[in-house]
């Protein structure tokens, strides 16, 4: 149960949370693709794609983004 708690309180793993806002991303590694159309981001275990209009990085720091705009697709691979 501890194991499960120290998960979601540092999670190692990258995830995303929607919000009507836009999407936040956690534990990501590098931005591999950035324009007002398409942002790709690539994970230890995954990669993510984010298309759409007039997207918009918002917030960025070491680990974690936001972004925002049109938000069309969302892809996991």
């Amino acid at each position: 149960m501890l194991d499960r708690l120290k998960c979601y309180i540092d999670p190692k793993e990258m995830g995303i949370h929607i919000y009507n806002s836009g999407i936040y991303v956690v534990n990501y590694n590098i931005v591999t693709n950035f324009n007002d159309s398409k942002i790709e981001l690539k994970g230890s275990n995954k990669n993510i794609s984010i298309s759409g209009n007039k997207l918009i990085i918002s917030k960025l720091k070491k680990d974690e983004l936001f972004i925002c705009g049109n938000i069309e697709v969302i892809s996991i691979e």
